[in-house]
């Protein structure tokens, strides 16, 4: 009897100090696409605050993105202000909302919440949230190189038994170009559900083997009301609460922890070369949100991170320079000086020979737009003015040797995104207010304005600006492709027949318009009325990222989110050059007549030969 009260009392020990080892239940809320800056959304959003707060059994609260409608700064302070009333700890990640309209390429929610990924350990398990906004791209997600190396080392440091959440915005399925360096990455570790935003209904995936979730967003439609999910963490399972103003936890889903794992590692290669001459190619392993800058056989490119690289024809790195802040824009090149402005609000000049900075003035806000140049006279002499738009609307124009300035203009009140379009005597930009405007080149006094949609979304403010020197030509997002009057400022034709999305160039005769529509195909279409000429089915795919075709010795060269590059022959035959990698690729950079800079936002440089 003695005995077997001794095996008893130690088989109990052992039992209960296995169970101190396991991960405790707990319950979290999780809210998720918030959208603050559209109707009521702030009202919603107060009232789930409220019911959290009255939930003890809440331990914290993960934000899963789309924190806001527009990624505008006063929305995300407005957000962080509902939200910093929560009575518990709150965990929270940017959604494509935040990141695609941001004036500040997303520094603002880094800056309120102090950084945009998150990690944490809750009662031996760990929580892991991370970004799949892409900056100033719609649509789909990304997870940039950064974000992969961060996940890399720190899953490398977590004991292969303890739980993971993971959180992100998008579904880690097709909606993210490259979903599968996370989950290959996930897969290797204790992983026990997926959490994400973005498709605003409850519902249960798979995502290559690895248990997913999706949650309701916090907003009143379809005739429910506002709500949240609570997530009630258990030994063996995970079980899902919808929560709305009925007070009623309506339970409707229900994961096993023990249920066995089928992930399969999916390819990751990078780059594939498949009819091309390609010359050379660099890999940053870092973001670049804007294209290379070719200029006399050189190449200029600019990280997210502010370091401004220089290579020569032949791919040697002639220099590199920290600036010290992000870059954005599209850096230009005049007069051997390169002109390069920073989101903190810097406009730099470098020496392009070695790289020192020449000088440094500040904007006092962001310079969002590439750098456009053009000659004028200046103090009796031959020189150069460098024109550029800003977070808040204002298009600047410096002189480029003493950085002088010339003229500024304030009629936009929305961010000047694309490259302001210099057509002798006027300036031409559009924003992210609605309006297409058209600036004297001179004196920065406005000569028109044009809007074709009232609805914030559809701006003519992504699209590259193309011109005959007669019209000028964008596609918007509402599918139109439309030909403005360069010296009326009214329209010439309008077609929204072609599913058009950002991404538009023209034929070096300037007769012909290029356009890459949202899905598999690029139309051919005449300058002078918008009628169709040719249409290719290139089977690439959804694409809304907003690029420019070029045509060098009679052929169409572009770049697509699918990460291909392109060429169109002059009958119309098509063929993918080659691959360079699961990220959206820009647009392409004319080296010269026989060579072509390719560039995509994970950092990666090619150039290749043209036939």
């Amino acid at each position: 009897m003695k005995t077997f009260q001794r095996v008893t009392l130690a088989l109990l020990l052992i039992i209960s100090l296995s169970s101190l080892s396991l991960a405790q239940p707990f319950k979290f809320g999780w809210i998720t696409d918030l959208h603050i800056g559209a109707k009521n959304a702030d009202v919603d959003l107060q009232a789930v605050v409220q019911d959290i707060n009255l939930k003890k059994e809440i331990s914290f609260v993960v934000a899963t993105g789309d924190i806001t409608e527009s990624g505008k700064a006063e929305d995300l302070k407005n957000a962080k202000q509902i939200l910093d009333n929560l009575s518990v700890p709150y965990y929270i990640i940017p959604g494509n909302h935040d990141t695609k309209w941001s004036e500040s390429g997303g520094q603002v929610f880094s800056n309120l919440w102090k950084d945009d990924k998150f990690v944490f350990d809750y009662d031996k398990t760990i929580l892991i949230g991370l970004s799949s906004g892409i900056s100033w791209r719609g649509g789909g997600g990304h997870f940039s190189p950064e974000d992969l190396h961060w996940l890399d080392s720190l899953l490398s440091t977590i004991p292969s038994e303890k739980e993971i959440l993971f959180f992100a915005h998008h579904q880690l399925d097709k909606e993210v170009d490259n979903w599968f360096r996370v989950t290959n990455l996930l897969a290797k570790k204790n992983v026990k559900e997926i959490f994400v935003g973005h498709g605003h209904a409850n519902r249960v995936y798979n995502f290559n083997g690895l248990a997913g979730v999706m949650s309701r967003s916090t907003l009143t439609a379809k005739g429910k009301s506002w709500g949240y999910t609570l997530v009630d963490d258990q030994v063996d399972s995970l079980f899902f609460f919808e929560i709305t103003k009925d007070t009623i936890y309506k339970r409707w889903n229900a994961v096993g922890k023990e249920e066995p794992l089928f992930y399969a590692d999916v390819d990751s290669t990078d780059y594939e070369n498949l009819t091309a001459n390609v010359l050379w190619q660099k890999d940053l392993k870092t973001t670049m949100v804007a294209p290379v800058t070719t200029y006399e056989k050189k190449i200029i490119a600019t990280a997210k991170n502010g370091v401004l690289y220089c290579f020569d024809e032949d791919g040697r790195q002639l220099w590199k320079t920290d600036l010290g802040a992000s870059l954005f824009c599209k850096p230009a090149v005049a007069n051997n000086i390169v002109i390069v402005g920073t989101m903190k609000g810097d406009l730099f000049t470098l020496d392009i020979s070695n790289g020192h900075v020449i000088q440094v003035i500040g904007i006092d806000e962001a310079i969002t737009s590439p750098i456009a140049t053009m000659e004028i006279d200046y103090q009796g002499e031959k020189s150069f003015a460098a024109v550029f738009g800003t977070a808040t609307g204002k298009i600047f124009s410096y002189e480029l040797s003493s950085l002088n300035l010339l003229w500024n203009n304030t009629s936009a009140v929305g961010m000047i995104e694309s490259k302001p379009l210099i057509q002798k005597d006027k300036i031409i930009f559009g924003s992210w207010d609605t309006f297409l405007y058209c600036i004297d080149a001179t004196t920065g006094l406005l000569n028109w304005k044009w809007t074709g949609n009232p609805v914030f979304n559809y701006s003519p403010a992504a699209s590259p600006l193309v011109t005959d020197g007669k019209n000028v030509f964008f596609a918007t997002p509402d599918k139109a492709i439309t030909a403005v009057d360069l010296l009326l400022g009214k329209t010439s034709w309008r077609k929204t027949d072609y599913d058009a999305w950002e991404s538009i160039g023209i034929s070096n005769d300037e007769k012909r318009i290029f356009v890459k529509s949202q899905n598999d195909k690029l139309h051919i279409i005449s300058a002078a009325n918008g009628k169709i000429q040719y249409t290719i089915d290139m089977k690439f795919g959804l694409d809304t990222g907003p690029i420019q075709p070029v045509e060098v010795n009679e052929n169409i060269y572009f770049g697509s989110k699918n990460g291909n590059i392109y060429s169109i022959d002059p009958k119309y035959n098509f063929s993918s050059l080659f691959f360079m990698g699961t990220a959206r690729t820009h647009s392409l950079q004319i080296l010269d007549e026989q060579r072509i800079a390719a560039s995509n936002m994970d950092g990666k440089i090619i150039v290749f030969k043209v036939n």
